[in-house]
Parts: structure tokens; C-alpha cells; sequence
């Protein structure tokens, strides 16, 4: 009988690794500029604990790791640097309580794009052991994530600012459906919004005023 409960468990432990993910969604961000990057965790188990390891690629780094409100009052984040460039996140409960949902952002931060940075380039989670409410570590798949240069204003993202890409913006902003969009290179003053402003911006790129 002891044998057969620890096959069930076994059993029970390697499905929640293969349904359960931590990853980066992926992203567009500018040479130059920085924007905040959210880890996702979409899980079936409840874990109360996790490490974790990222790799940035050249051109990109990652400050400011802070754990967002799927936290537990008492849930710490440790963050540290590897030896071979890589960051490692550390989190846990101190009284074993579990982080809350099943979808969405547990870690965000920061990540900053050199000015020579070209893209596409890619991120890594990897590494990832999540304990469960019961004290059963729980390995998760590595992932990867795509980062794509952005061009402000290439709100198609075809790799050009041009009149295309103004009337997206126009249609966008009057709340009209438009597919596609990329609501990151419309955001032009990054105000977190996108209005006739951010329009403007465009139109004056389009005719060469700005770069």
C-alpha cells in the first residue's frame, strides 16, 4: 500500500510540472528605453515557495525584481547574480503560506535595453523548482521568451513608421477595432496612454522631423 501511494504521488507531482508554467510573455522594446516585465505563473497546485533562474541576452538587463500582490504578507523575494551572469530569484513564506490565484504576474521588473541593441534576442526561465503546500518540490518546464526591437510609432510592427501606422493610431484612439496593434510602439511619449499626442508624434516621425 505505501508503494502505491508514493506511485500515486509521483504520478500526481509530475502531471502539476507538466500543466504549471513560469514564464515571460513575449515582448517589443526600444534601443534605449526601459519597460516592466512580468513573470507569470499559471498553476493548478498550491506553492508556498520557488526558485528560479533567468538569462538576459546581451544588450538587456533586469533590475528592480519585486513580487507582485500574489504574494503573502509574509512571502520574501531574494535575488542574487550566478557566476556565469545569470540572476537567481528566491522566494518563500516563512509560515508556509501559499501565493494566491492560479493565472497571472507573481515577479515584475525591469529590464533596459542598451542603445545599440537590435534584437530579436531571447530570454530564459529556467531551472524552476516551486514547493508545494505539503513540502513536495515541483519542477517546472524552462522557458523562453522573444525580444523584439520596437520602433516607437510601428504600431503594426512591420519594421516601418509610415502613414499605415497613423491610421491604426487614428482608429485606435477614436475606439475603433483594429487588430494587431502594438499598444507599446503606439504609447509615443510613454505617458501610458495613447492619444492624439502620441498621433502627432507619429505623423511628425513620418515626415522626418523626429527620430
Amino acid at each position: 500500500m505505501k508503494r502505491i501511494l508514493l506511485l500515486m504521488m509521483s504520478v500526481a507531482v509530475a502531471l502539476v510540472a507538466v500543466a504549471d508554467r513560469f514564464y515571460i510573455e513575449d515582448l517589443t522594446i526600444c534601443a534605449g528605453d526601459t519597460r516592466t516585465v512580468s513573470i507569470l505563473l499559471d498553476n493548478e497546485a498550491e506553492y508556498t515557495a520557488f526558485q528560479s533562474d533567468l538569462y538576459l541576452p546581451e544588450g538587456l538587463t533586469a533590475t528592480g525584481f519585486v513580487l507582485t500582490n500574489r504574494k503573502h504578507s509574509n512571502h520574501t523575494l531574494s535575488v542574487s547574480t550566478l557566476s556565469d551572469g545569470g540572476i537567481r530569484l528566491l522566494s518563500y513564506s516563512v509560515k508556509v503560506k501559499p501565493y494566491s490565484g492560479n493565472s497571472g504576474a507573481l515577479v515584475s521588473f525591469s529590464v533596459t535595453a542598451s542603445d545599440d541593441f537590435t534584437g530579436p534576442a531571447t530570454i530564459v526561465v529556467c531551472n524552476t523548482l516551486f514547493t508545494t503546500m505539503t513540502g513536495v518540490e515541483v519542477p517546472l518546464a524552462d522557458e523562453t521568451c522573444t525580444v523584439r526591437l520596437g520602433l516607437k510609432g510601428d504600431v503594426n510592427c512591420d519594421g516601418l513608421v509610415d502613414i499605415n501606422d497613423v491610421t491604426m493610431m487614428i482608429d485606435h484612439v477614436l475606439g475603433k477595432p483594429v487588430e494587431n496593434f502594438n499598444t507599446y510602439n503606439g504609447d509615443y511619449n510613454n505617458d501610458g496612454i495613447i492619444d492624439i499626442n502620441d498621433v502627432s508624434d507619429t505623423i511628425e516621425r513620418v515626415l522626418g522631423n523626429v527620430s
